[in-house]
């Protein structure tokens, strides 16, 4: 049985090689990504299959494309948007101060009925 263990461990380690990706080993009450003596590989990486690489290249490009078009939106936008006035120290000195509006009066209410009656 532990033949068998190795056998499936090298074969998971050289999918996990080709893949990227790396295999979980349970060696006796822990878990890592080396096999050790009499450890079970627990999970295998995921090699995926010439339809699915071809799937996901197919995303990551219309993704991509997607990225490239709110980009190019993006530096539209802030082309065509307005642009702040800065001044210098010696512009804003020389600058004239625009007049303050004068202040309104407050604004008095007229009484349309009758007023309280007092408590005596």
């Amino acid at each position: 049985m532990r033949h068998w263990n190795r056998v499936v461990a090298a074969a998971t380690g050289l999918a996990a090689a080709t893949a990227g990706a790396q295999a979980v080993y349970r060696c006796g009450n822990s878990y890592g990504s080396q096999p050790c003596e009499g450890g079970t590989a627990v999970a295998a990486p995921h090699v995926p299959s010439r339809a699915e690489g071809a799937q996901a290249a197919s995303a990551a490009k219309v993704d991509a494309q997607r990225a490239q078009a709110l980009e190019q939106a993006r530096l539209v936008r802030e082309k065509n948007a307005p642009k702040a006035i800065v001044m210098g120290p010696k512009q804003a000195a020389s600058a004239k101060a625009k007049p303050t509006p004068p202040l309104r009066k407050p604004e008095t209410f007229k009484a349309t009925g009758p007023a309280p009656a007092k408590k005596p």
